[in-house]
């Protein structure tokens, strides 16, 4: 499972969300986090397309993408839209098949849960419907379950954060569902490629 954080701050609270979901998953499947600091991309330019150093970054995003079977992303929102980074990595790792025809796509089929943290009232809940049509547009099978979580920062402590046990339960569900059909996509491809 890839998880991917979709802010680039340092003490992103999505990220921290991610880091909370990759303990809880640990014992289900391979998490893979990747975090801003392992992307290097330039902002998304055709005319960069030509550029070994870029393609070379690119497609080392993209095998991340590549060797998930599901995706979990948690965004914040910027004036309740999808941050520029978290669009700029799709938009090269979408575009690579188109550059180079031996790369497949890495969101065909690939479910995706979407998830956003943020310090207000929304928990991020206005990005999301930008995310679903981002990853659904790129071929992802973006789950219904969500998970946001608003003001954030009243619920941080020194040990992470403190959800309550509804909460709990329902970031479990989510989690277990998402595991559930990437383990499925993930028997398909092994079937396709007996």
């Amino acid at each position: 499972m890839l998880l991917v954080a979709g802010s680039q701050r340092a003490e992103s609270l999505n990220a921290r969300l991610l880091d909370n979901l990759a303990r809880r998953l640990s014992c289900h499947c391979d998490v893979d986090l990747l975090r801003p600091s392992q992307v290097d991309l330039p902002l998304f330019n055709q005319d960069l397309e030509t550029q070994p150093d870029v393609l070379a970054r690119v497609a080392s995003v993209h095998g991340r993408f590549s060797a998930s079977h599901g995706l979990i992303v948690a965004t914040p929102e910027y004036n309740g839209q999808l941050p520029p980074y978290l669009k700029n990595v799709i938009d090269w790792v979408s575009r690579l098949p188109y550059i180079d025809p031996s790369q497949a796509n890495p969101f065909i089929d690939r479910p995706v849960l979407l998830c956003s943290v943020s310090t207000g009232w929304s928990g991020g809940s206005l990005a999301i419907p930008h995310a679903r049509s981002l990853f659904g547009y790129v071929g992802g099978v973006v789950i219904g379950d969500t998970i946001c979580v608003p003001q954030a920062s009243q619920i941080w402590t020194s040990d992470g954060y403190a959800f309550g046990s509804a909460f709990d339960a329902q970031i479990d569900a989510a989690l277990a569902r998402v595991a559930r059909l990437a383990s499925a996509f993930a028997n398909t491809l092994e079937a396709t490629v007996s």
